[in-house]
């Protein structure tokens, strides 16, 4: 197997690429944007790229969050996700959709960078760049763009493997991958003014500017170790290297921020689930021959355990991790988890009540009303369903699909039918969202949800059109 250095595609390549994407030589209104990042979010949901653990996904809606509030109303909701790839790179879609692969956040070392990463993709929205630029070639329809764009990221390492990323270049032939060149070449001034902004964002966040510099000095160094495989139409480097001077030159000699135990926690946790199970294996065992109480770096081997379906190993680890930091929220509710797995739904229960009095966290929530259902407690498992699926919103599609189930073999037939429409329209699959929409609105007690049902069945129903377009 490659070395993850071999594999990796320069985090401002696909930045840059993003940004100046655009439509033919008309204006691109907002409600466009917004429709087109819908259709690209769904191509990538319907490949199974996304990286999806509650926790992770919880920890990164708070970054942004400080992020957002920093940058101010925009008038359209934004959404954060992860794809599992090995390739390190972030970028933005028009319509507020932005992703960070997991090799990102395997890379930076705190939060700060995490926030300067994600402050930059923001700026590229808030900007509108991707409707200030126009391109000269013709596009059928916002369809088949949010193709050829879900095409490029895939191509890029979006995670699925070797067949993946040849779908992705497939996608991407023609005139479109011969104009990209062109297109790199001129955005630098985008960029740059998304690097002034970020910047702008992470400090009134209450981030080190330093930690954007950190950030952008560990892509730039690791964007060296691009892949001979790697499509030339991706190889160009966006003047990183004269933008970290410019405008990041202030911050070289500062000191950088301090450890962060959260962040190295949530960095161990990607690593765990997402990496080359090998790789992973020897961060962790090497830092536990420095430290051999290093619970982050043992939960971290627990993780890896239960993902190879070693359940006793998994949970022996774990509770040695506990026991070394007895109040972690996360930890509780990973042993809640791994109880729930083994069918011991009175103990998962036990750990997930005890992360849930430390902090309410998706996974506790979500995993407690899995167990409540299980022991067949229903009553009591509703509110907590409820709860997960008001934390999660559509970010977190798992919560939609498990809460719809409920509902609607519990007899609310409206609400988990509702649900269900909500989680297969995130996911990409419009004939059952449109099949759950219409079962919604058939259903007595699916009123309350007929307007919001109508609308989504006009909208995947033009998504199936234009896609056959």
């Amino acid at each position: 197997m490659k070395s993850s250095a071999s594999r990796i595609i320069g985090l401002a390549v696909l930045i840059a690429f993003m940004a100046t994407w655009a439509l033919p030589a008309f204006a691109v209104t907002q409600k466009e944007e917004l429709e087109l990042g819908r259709q690209v979010h769904r191509q990538l949901a319907a490949q199974r790229v996304l990286f999806n653990d509650p926790t992770v996904d919880q920890y990164l809606r708070r970054v942004s969050n400080r992020v957002l509030k920093a940058a101010g109303p925009q008038g359209h909701p934004f959404h954060f996700y992860v794809i599992q790839s090995d390739g390190l790179n972030a970028f933005a879609v028009p319509g507020g959709y932005i992703y960070m692969h997991t090799e990102t956040i395997n890379s930076l070392q705190n939060e700060g960078q995490l926030a300067a990463i994600l402050s930059h993709e923001v700026a590229h929205i808030t900007s509108r760049h991707f409707a200030r630029r126009q391109e000269a070639g013709k596009m059928a329809s916002i369809a088949s763009l949010a193709g050829v764009l879900a095409g490029a990221l895939l191509a890029g390492g979006g995670g699925g493997g070797q067949n993946t990323a040849a779908l992705g270049q497939a996608l991407m032939l023609g005139s479109v991958g011969a104009s990209i060149q062109a297109m790199l070449a001129n955005s630098r001034a985008d960029e740059t003014e998304a690097d002034r902004k970020g910047r702008q964002y992470m400090v009134k966040a209450g981030y080190n500017p330093r930690d954007m510099y950190g950030a952008f000095k560990i892509m730039n160094e690791m964007s060296y170790h691009i892949s001979s495989e790697t499509p030339n139409y991706l190889r160009t480097h966006p003047g990183l290297t004269a933008r970290m001077a410019s405008t990041f030159g202030d911050q070289a000699n500062q000191a950088p921020s301090p450890p962060d135990p959260a962040y190295e926690a949530i960095r161990d946790r990607v690593l765990a689930l997402s990496a080359q199970p090998r790789r992973a294996r020897s961060v962790f065992q090497k830092r536990l021959e420095k430290n051999p109480n290093d619970a982050s770096a043992i939960h971290g081997l627990a993780m890896l355990a239960a993902r190879e379906q070693s359940f006793a190993q998994a949970n022996d680890l774990l509770e040695k991790a506990n026991k070394l930091a007895p109040n972690n929220a996360d930890y509780l509710s990973d042993l809640g988890d791994l109880a729930l797995r083994r069918r011991k739904i009175p103990e998962a229960i036990t750990f997930y009540e005890k992360s849930r009095s430390l902090n309410k966290g998706l996974s506790a929530t979500l995993g407690l009303a899995r167990a409540l259902e299980l022991s067949g407690k229903n009553k009591e498992a509703s509110p907590y369903y409820d709860e997960a699926v008001n934390m999660s919103g559509d970010d977190y599609p798992e919560a939609l699909e498990l809460a719809g189930r409920f509902f609607g073999q519990t007899g609310q037939m409206g609400k988990g039918h509702y649900l269900l429409s909500r989680y297969f329209g995130n996911i990409g699959q419009l004939k059952q969202a449109i099949f759950h929409c219409k079962a919604t609105i058939q259903d007595p007690a699916g009123g309350r949800y007929r307007k919001d049902c109508e609308q989504n069945i006009r909208d995947y129903e033009e998504l199936m059109k234009d896609a056959k377009s």
